[in-house]
């Protein structure tokens, strides 16, 4: 199934900074023009997982491997994160099949879909499933001629906004607030975020006592503080 890109509304990939390899072919991928194997491989990443900071959190340790070693394309690395249980559990499982199409068109083509497009498509991923939506999407004449195997997907539309600037869709709370499944409140404290001497990422239980005691006497204080100068006033006023 193709896509009915209007030529009005996107922007030509050789003016938009695209990120692609100078060479590649079926038996893997050669070298880039402008950002290394790992660096292409976390903005593929970035481009789908923009309402999760923890770009890390939601790595597929076999296909980043696979790319790495090139034994995959961007393009088929692009397909094969769209049928992850990541994509599927914190993007689709969070989203109506029109919302889901929507934002699959802004991060996989680069521009927002018509409204024929998001029905049609709905329609594909409701009667043939995630893998069947991906393969085509990726598949696509539209995707083909703008990215190619080699390129990640970029902006292509002045239509977006936040979608296609790098940065997350949505702000940390809301992204919390949204995105229920397990693990999200996890993706903001994942690894490099948990201090190792911590057991659950909590302090001792006497630091915690200590921390009680602080604030308890701290209440203290600033009660005597007022009351002190509560009688003060009402001695002052009776001169």
């Amino acid at each position: 199934m193709q896509t009915l890109a209007n030529n009005n509304q996107v922007i030509p990939v050789a003016t938009n900074g695209g990120i692609r390899l100078e060479s590649g072919d079926a038996s893997g991928i050669k070298m880039f023009s402008t950002m290394d194997k790992a660096d292409c491989l976390q903005a593929v990443y970035r481009r789908l997982f923009k309402d999760n900071r923890n770009i890390d959190f939601h790595h597929n340790e076999s296909l980043d491997s696979a790319y790495l070693n090139g034994e995959i394309t961007t393009q088929e690395l692009v397909r094969e994160l769209i049928c992850s249980d990541m994509f599927v559990n914190y993007i689709l499982a969070n989203n109506s099949n029109y919302r889901f199409v929507q934002l699959c068109f802004e991060r996989v083509l680069g521009r927002p879909a018509i409204q024929s497009e998001v029905f049609k498509w709905s329609s594909l991923l409701a009667s043939e499933g995630i893998r069947t939506f991906a393969e085509q999407l990726t598949g696509s004449e539209e995707y083909i001629n703008a990215f190619g195997p080699y390129q990640v997907p970029s902006r292509r539309s002045i239509k977006l906004s936040s979608s296609d600037q790098d940065l997350p869709a949505l702000p940390k709370e809301l992204s919390i607030k949204r995105y229920q499944g397990e693990g999200n409140v996890n993706q903001f404290n994942y690894i490099g975020a948990i201090n190792p001497l911590w057991d659950g990422n909590m302090p001792p239980a006497i630091i915690r006592k200590i921390g009680a005691v602080i604030t308890v006497a701290g209440v203290i204080e600033v009660t005597r503080i007022l009351f002190t100068a509560a009688v003060g006033a009402i001695t002052a006023g009776h001169m």
